[in-house]
């Protein structure tokens, strides 16, 4: 009767990790942002290696049961790709007239894959030109790429689930895209280099993003998983129970505390030394960072994925590399929610580990916040479909 027949459901945003399936959607009525659902679930067990879905029958049967489960609205979603094997980095090229670009970009981009670039799907952005001393033009490209056989395997899961692929992109983009949308009702953001860390189950990503622009993004062997397996291990104790004191018990708050001999004691002093190497890792990333990118802004880490939830972290990386850390609890900050249907403490508890789903999400409604940021004289507007590696129906090899 209003039309509404005729009205694209909202995307659905599906981020399929290691360890765990997440499903974000946000729905816009009368340009107020609302939280329709979020549901999570285990990852089937061998399903995924190295990044590739490599039982594509199973994820799309438990993708399909958590849609079901929470009552999802619609067909249309956007997923992520990430991993080892996933490239995002800044690469300068010659700008050659009556050549095109993107055979300069990809010729480039062979150096930096460890895969044939004939197997790869690439996209680049140009973020800026400029001339050289002998008349020349020098190209500063942001390139995504990331192997053919792990963005096939992901979209084959989706059809087979009878959902309509919309966006394929680069995990690092998404989560951008949340702080960029939140950086409106947060200007403290805006003024300070954000370095993203989303621990993950067996790996950890480190993502710098400086006015709204990926400047570096590493991939850590590193996983939330490590350190269930130092527990379990220095403790004599199954991976079950090991993951239950990581939840509950281990506290790597410097002023917790902690009871010499209890239980809690010796988990924390288990995953201590694990906890230490990722600091190492993120610090290595942010010398590497301020020694390449000559900038005055300060850095300010938000944490992601479920480790981000152990106690104290946050303030333990914070005192261990000197800068500002965060938790990402940015989905509260992004739409109203109904307190009937999700409490605020679950929404809080949960909302580290849906960062990519959240991101994914918002992909359609980036321009309006956009918007919203060029209302102030800092922001900086960021145009619908900046993302890279968007999937377009029909694209050869898609």
């Amino acid at each position: 009767m209003f039309g509404l027949e005729n009205k694209a459901t909202p995307i659905i945003g599906v981020d399929i990790g290691a360890s765990t399936i997440k499903l974000a959607q946000f729905k816009r009525d009368k340009n107020i942002l609302s939280l329709v659902n979020f549901g999570v679930a285990p990852t089937p067990e061998g399903c995924i290696e190295n990044g590739k879905i490599v039982k594509g029958d199973i994820i799309s049967e438990a993708l399909s049961s958590l849609l079901s489960l929470h009552s999802f609205v619609g067909k249309r979603v956007s997923a992520s790709v990430s991993g080892q094997l996933v490239t995002v980095r800044q690469i300068t090229v010659d700008d050659i007239p009556r050549q095109p670009l993107d055979d300069i970009v990809k010729w480039e981009m062979e150096k930096h894959i460890s895969y044939p670039i004939e197997d790869a799907v690439f996209d680049y952005q140009v973020l800026s030109r400029s001339h050289t001393g002998d008349g020349g033009i020098k190209a500063n490209c942001l390139v995504a790429a990331a192997p053919l056989e792990i963005v096939n395997a992901l979209v084959g899961v989706i059809r087979k689930t009878h959902l309509e692929p919309v966006f394929i992109e680069v995990e690092p983009f998404a989560e951008l895209r949340l702080v960029d949308y939140v950086s409106y009702k947060r200007p403290d953001l805006d003024a300070k280099t954000i370095v993203m860390v989303n621990i993950g189950s067996t790996i950890t990503s480190v993502n710098v993003a400086d006015q709204s622009v990926i400047r570096l993004t590493r991939m850590i062997p590193f996983g939330g998983a490590r350190i269930s397996q130092a527990i379990a291990s220095t403790l004599g104790i199954t991976i079950e129970r090991a993951e239950e004191l990581k939840r509950e018990s281990v506290n790597m708050d410097p002023q917790a505390n902690l009871e010499a001999g209890t239980e809690a004691e010796r988990a924390t002093s288990a995953a201590l030394p694990i906890i230490d190497e990722l600091v190492l890792e993120i610090r290595r990333s942010l010398n590497y960072y301020t020694t390449r990118f000559e900038s005055d802004r300060p850095l300010h880490l938000i944490l992601s994925g479920g480790t981000a939830n152990l106690k104290g972290v946050a303030d333990y990386i914070e005192v261990s590399t000197g800068f500002t850390v965060e938790i990402n609890r940015l989905l509260l900050d992004v739409a109203k929610y109904d307190p009937s249907m999700f409490a605020e403490s679950y929404l809080i508890e949960m909302a580290p580990m849906f960062s990519v789903a959240t991101g994914l999400s918002l992909r359609e409604f980036e321009a309006a916040a956009a918007r919203k940021r060029s209302d102030r004289k800092k922001a900086k507007p960021v145009e619908a479909g900046e993302s890279l590696l968007t999937y377009r129906p029909g694209s050869e090899g898609l």
